[in-house]
């Protein structure tokens, strides 16, 4: 499955396969299905195919926003790692 290259807004760009698209999108279904697999944890990569997925088909702000925090946040703690690593 192709990305637009406007949808590929993360400094690597996202790759999206077919069966990609076909296991994340059951969470795109509403915010439960979201919140269920965001407790049980997601990868990033997976966290930005989510927040791609969306930006190519409903576009839920709401969702986006969600999804955009918590790369943020996993971010953030992959930086953490890194700095206590190079602390010890």
């Amino acid at each position: 499955m192709r990305v637009p290259i406007k949808y590929q807004i993360f400094e690597q760009p996202v790759v999206l396969t077919s069966k990609d698209a076909e296991r994340l999108s059951y969470h795109l279904g509403n915010w439960t299905r979201l919140n269920e697999v965001m407790l049980l944890g997601v990868n990033l990569p997976d966290l930005r195919r989510l927040a791609v997925l969306e930006m190519m088909g409903l576009k839920r702000r709401s969702i986006l926003s969600r999804l955009l925090g918590r790369i943020a946040k996993q971010q953030h703690r992959d930086r953490w790692a890194k700095i206590e690593r190079v602390l010890e």
